[in-house]
């Protein structure tokens, strides 16, 4: 990984490597198996955005409770694609070979167990469930019917979170002791699909809810503690967390979290979340040994003792989205029956933390490693 001087230019390396990532992204999609797509809300749209990316798309049925949703994607490639209501129609349709879920959280589990015993390989949106057994469901499902199954957390291939890995992995700070991730945001997207609460009985944006969409950070940190999973690269030992709805106290999910957890190999994460900072910068600090690293998305500052501060080339030579990347890469997976990179053990390890904080909150105690037993 390339690292320079504040003031230095791109290196020959770096300029060599985005040729090379360029023409490698501008080779044609594998031979891509039928789709077909169960939930077409706001979500959906980056999904049928990924498929004008690619080549040879085929969208062979779309679902939806709301028919004009269905009317509305038959376009491009999902132009000729039979509409279904019920989505387990879709999964029992036999020119159907890969199920896309991207509907609530909810549904999630319940649906990519139903497709994979159907037969079918899945995209999964994230989560994998609502709880840690409904997730440890998912991914046993996935061994015993022999599935692919990717999920979706698709910031595994942003280029700048692939290069703070690959330094951090490559021991650039030494031996790891803390990573300090704080995240902010505004409120949840206005489009979301209000939906009866079971616990109310409210007819609510769906992402307010617990029982609907699970805690804020198995909703929106999950993308975030995958980044880290891949640098972590351990086991989940302890974890202790805080929070609760401060700004929107009708809501069940919280808008204000602090959680701290250790793994295994003897790091720490320290993570801040809050719900109600629109504007505010998502920063993560990575301390080791030989010094640390700050990263803003934006931009990466590494300070070592002894050294002038370096800037990690963070240049993006990507041709094609994350999503798009993600299919790319998936329908390689199912052609050569080989597991994705965001197979539902990674997805699930990743999301431990997120789990084991809930538990935390809501029983007012540690959780430990054996609570997942």
């Amino acid at each position: 990984m390339s690292v320079h001087p504040m003031t230095n230019p791109m290196t020959r390396r770096a300029a060599i490597s985005v040729g090379v990532a360029a023409t490698l992204a501008s080779a044609q999609t594998p031979s891509a198996p039928k789709l077909g797509i169960i939930g077409l809300g706001n979500r959906s749209k980056r999904h049928f955005a990924a498929y004008q990316q690619l080549d040879s798309i085929e969208v062979a049925a779309v679902s939806d409770i709301q028919a004009d949703r269905m009317r509305a994607a038959r376009t491009g490639p999902a132009a000729n694609a039979t509409m279904y209501v019920d989505y387990r129609e879709l999964i029992a349709d036999k020119s159907v070979q890969v199920v896309v879920i991207a509907t609530p959280n909810y549904l999630h589990s319940k649906m990519a167990i139903e497709a994979m015993q159907a037969g079918k390989d899945v995209i999964l949106e994230k989560p994998l469930g609502l709880n840690y057994q409904q997730a440890r469901e998912v991914a046993d499902a996935a061994k015993k019917y022999n599935r692919i199954l990717a999920v979706g957390m698709q910031r595994h291939y942003f280029a700048p979170y692939k290069k703070v890995i690959e330094f951090v992995n490559g021991a650039g700070l030494g031996k790891v002791h803390l990573y300090a991730l704080n995240e902010y945001r505004g409120d949840w997207n206005p489009l979301t699909t209000p939906t009866p609460d079971p616990t109310s009985g409210k007819t609510i944006p769906w992402r307010h809810s617990r029982a609907l969409a699970g805690s804020s950070l198995l909703e929106f940190s999950v993308h975030s503690y995958g980044f880290l999973h891949e640098m972590l690269q351990s086991k989940l030992t302890k974890c202790s967390a805080t929070g609760g709805a401060l700004h929107w106290p009708e809501r069940t999910t919280e808008d204000a979290i602090s959680v701290i957890a250790d793994y295994e190999n003897g790091a720490r994460l320290q993570h801040t979340y809050c719900g109600f900072a629109p504007g505010a910068q998502w920063s993560l600090t990575i301390a080791g040994d030989r010094g640390s690293l700050q990263f803003n998305r934006d931009s990466a500052t590494i300070r070592r003792d002894g050294e002038a501060a370096l800037q990690l080339d963070l240049t993006d030579d990507q041709t094609i989205g994350n999503e798009a990347q993600l299919y790319r890469e998936f329908f390689q997976n199912v052609a050569n029956r080989t597991q994705s990179p965001l197979n539902p053990d990674f997805a699930l390890e990743a999301a431990k933390v997120a789990y084991a904080a809930w538990m935390s909150i809501d029983e007012n105690r540690i959780i430990t490693d054996k609570d997942f037993v």
